[in-house]
């Protein structure tokens, strides 16, 4: 069956609120979410900036974990090659997990910002063998209780963690995958696919056949189901939904272009990650409030039914994924991302489970 998540951002868009109002609401989000009858929260990992003001999100489900029964709660994503010692890792995810009493998911990352890596004072060109030294030692860690490496970056003796795990994460990693060199590592990991919605959904068809080609030949299974995070706005009225999203979605795409640097040159000759060198001079050669334009529809807004039919479209294309929204972003009062929230909860996620066991 299809699982719905709502991903937590904690963005304080273009610092529009004392950062204490605009957690606060961000909060009062994530307490409705078991509620509203969503099955995970996602919540991210970034520094220094309003763009997203989550330094650990370990911490930040742990505080959840206690004010829920049923919620999956997923790191989406530990940044691996910042400052994460595995050892840390691997005690802090135990220990979610029995806080929660086995609904911990881990999720894992390699990070993109340019601006984190410089504060931390880490080379970027590092980040793919400090993410894959890491990746290893830390699900095996959550495995079995021990942790141990003799990498370049990450020399570890073996040492028994406690409390030990609480039970096994076979099929409870993530991994996110949005370029050409991270989705072999996710396939051959054994984790899950994490992708958010930034270009057209057919230019990852290839995207998501070659993490389950791949799934198949390192495991000899199917691939699990993969997980989209897009960001959503859901209204009655169409006209306010386009209104709305434009509005709304339009600024976060102004903070995420500054943010990332995404027509930046480093892309080039930054080891590990040339797939976003061709992204970003498609970017530096197109007009910005049509990028802008076209980041707002590559996610979705609309009715309802406006939602669920890009949704059959996009399964259409892609395949079965779960789906994770985005509903507090660039701005918005928690009274409209409430609203759209409950609308997106009562209309959409109803409909498409009705998809799931009519297919079962």
């Amino acid at each position: 069956m299809v699982q719905f998540g709502v991903a937590m951002v904690m963005q304080n868009a273009h610092d529009q609120l004392p950062d204490k109002e605009s957690f606060e609401r961000d909060l009062k989000i994530a307490q409705l979410i078991e509620p509203y009858g969503f099955d995970r929260i996602s919540a991210v990992e970034h520094h220094f900036s309003g763009y997203a003001m989550s330094p650990d999100n370990i911490v930040l489900l742990s505080w959840l974990a206690p004010q829920t029964k049923t919620l999956k709660l997923l790191t989406g994503a530990v940044i691996l090659p910042w400052w994460h010692n595995p050892v840390r890792i691997v005690e802090r995810m135990i220990l979610l997990d029995h806080l929660s009493k086995g609904r911990a998911l881990f999720g894992m990352g390699r990070g993109l910002a340019k601006r984190e890596y410089v504060a931390f004072g880490i080379e970027m060109d590092t980040a793919r063998e400090r993410f894959n030294e890491s990746a290893a030692m830390c699900l095996k860690g959550l495995e079995t209780g021990f942790v141990e490496g003799n990498g370049t970056y990450y020399k570890q003796p073996r040492v028994e963690v406690r409390p030990r795990p609480y039970a096994s994460f076979k099929d409870r990693s993530f991994c996110v995958a949005m370029s050409k060199d991270s989705v072999p590592v996710a396939a051959e990991l054994g984790s899950r696919m994490m992708v958010f919605s930034q270009k057209p959904w057919e230019e990852m068809v290839d995207h998501f056949t070659t993490y389950r080609t791949l799934f198949q030949k390192f495991h000899g299974v199917a691939a699990p189901t993969p997980t989209v995070t897009e960001f959503m706005f859901c209204d009655e009225n169409a006209d306010r939904a386009a209104e709305m999203s434009a509005k709304y979605m339009g600024t976060y795409f102004d903070i995420i272009m500054d943010f990332y640097d995404f027509k930046g040159a480093h892309f080039e000759t930054t080891k590990g990650y040339s797939g976003y060198a061709a992204d970003a001079e498609k970017m530096r050669n197109t007009d910005h409030e049509v990028a802008k334009k076209n980041f707002v529809l590559h996610n979705n807004s609309g009715t309802p039914n406006q939602i669920l039919e890009k949704y059959e479209k996009r399964r259409k294309l892609i395949g079965d994924f779960d789906m994770h929204v985005n509903v507090s972003y660039g701005g918005l009062s928690f009274k409209d991302a409430e609203q759209s929230m409950r609308t997106y909860a009562t209309k959409v996620i109803p409909e498409v489970r009705s998809w799931s066991s009519q297919n079962s």
